[in-house]
């Protein structure tokens, strides 16, 4: 039920852009921050999530996470401006960047290792599938109520998954373990450079590449993130040991989900404005136009363990990314104003490769540290997924607010 409403969460909000623009008076670059303000703060405190559910208990990080998550949907929907709606939806995201983690450490450490990749394909499938009817789920309730009912429809989910919780999941054990030190430098340096250089790929447009703020940040972000292996070697527990940065198969494998993500939220954020903005579609309607996606995005997903067992996980892996470099290709020369056959069949072909991709990493970044570092590893792959994710719908931004600017003009 938590992947089910984070699901629905991430595919629904970006259906209520539209109506957003006009009842608070929002231009393009504005109303992005409804999206990229939950991405951002999603990303930026996912592996300080992980690195907290692994040392101080995954129950009970997930159960704080949800709490959030629950309060900040409640008060998403009776947002007074723009600046309110952006506020909690960066809190939605800090919730959220508490849950994923947890909830990944928890199904692993539920199950065998041989079931590993079957736990991960049940919560991935899950999870598509509330991304599959969120368009549908968004386009409908900011069509015939409000778009504040897309995030109150979050809370019954979230209550609910806070209470199934308690009642289901056992209390994290006690180890009598000493409890890890935490590297407070390590996140303030990580967190705050990836801040830094999202806010420098957001505002640059806006700012320009001189402006002092533009220089400044970069200069912040170069510092930090730069610095931040240098710290962690110094510290006796750091956010993220030495020999997981230091590993070859995980930088390949981060920087594998980095790239299919970013598809993944192309189509499922600019496939919808642009059907809305461009073709006259209704926000059912232009919800409707990536279900395919979804769809076939969640049974892969889903069944991800048994073909990566069948064909193996590099096979798999490079299955999927060709599926997606393909699709993704004969989607940007045809667009969404393509006949229906071809259109969907495409986006099918998308879904395929995105979801033999994003299961098949997870998986097998846990089997690489061991279900021990679950919840941190899972939170390194997601950071990565978001971040790319972030980096790109900044610069998609930029492209597609010039070409409503010069459709407008026209």
């Amino acid at each position: 039920m938590g992947t089910m409403a984070i699901g629905i969460d991430f595919a629904s909000v970006d259906l209520t852009l539209p109506a957003l623009e006009k009842q608070f008076a929002l231009d393009l670059d504005s109303v992005q921050w409804v999206i990229n303000g939950y991405v951002l703060a999603f990303a930026v405190f996912m592996v300080a999530g992980g690195k907290f559910a692994d040392a101080l208990g995954r129950r009970k990080m997930f159960l704080l996470g949800m709490g959030i998550f629950a309060v900040a949907s409640l008060l998403g929907g009776i947002a007074w401006s723009g600046g309110s709606l952006i506020g909690f939806r960066v809190l939605q995201g800090v919730g959220a960047a508490l849950i994923w983690p947890s909830m990944i450490g928890m199904a692993c450490a539920a199950v065998g290792d041989s079931n590993r990749a079957f736990a991960l394909g049940l919560i991935f499938g899950t999870c598509s599938l509330g991304n599959a009817a969120g368009p549908v789920v968004g386009g409908a309730l900011t069509q015939w109520f409000s778009w504040r009912w897309v995030l109150w429809i979050n809370v019954p989910l979230a209550v609910g998954a806070f209470l199934l919780t308690i009642w289901s999941v056992a209390r994290d054990p006690k180890t009598g373990a000493e409890k890890p030190r935490n590297d407070y430098a390590g996140m303030i340096a990580l967190t705050g450079g990836l801040v830094a250089l999202m806010l420098v790929v957001y505002q640059v447009q806006s700012w320009g590449w001189t402006d002092p703020r533009t220089i400044g940040f970069i200069a912040l972000a170069l510092v930090l993130l730069g610095g931040f292996p240098f710290l962690e070697k110094r510290v006796r527990d750091p956010l993220i040991p030495m020999d997981m940065m230091q590993s070859r198969e995980l930088q390949t494998l981060c920087f594998a989900v980095l790239v299919i993500c970013q598809l993944f939220f192309i189509v499922l954020l600019y496939y919808t404005q642009y059907a809305m903005k461009f073709l006259g579609d209704d926000p059912m309607a232009a919800g409707l136009r990536v279900v395919t996606f979804m769809l076939s995005y969640g049974v892969v997903s889903y069944f991800g363990g048994p073909l990566s067992t069948w064909l193996g996980t590099q096979r798999l892996l490079i299955v999927g990314l060709v599926s997606a470099a393909v699709a993704s290709i004969m989607l940007g020369v045809s667009g969404p104003g393509a006949s229906w056959l071809p259109y969907n069949s495409l986006l099918l072909l998308l879904g395929i490769g995105v979801g033999a991709v994003i299961p098949t990493v997870s998986a097998r970044a846990i089997e690489t540290v061991g279900t021990d570092k679950a919840s941190l590893v899972s939170g390194i792959i997601f950071m990565c997924q978001l971040a790319g994710a972030a980096l790109m719908l900044a610069v998609n931004t930029a492209i597609f607010t010039a070409i409503s600017s010069r459709h407008l003009d026209q």
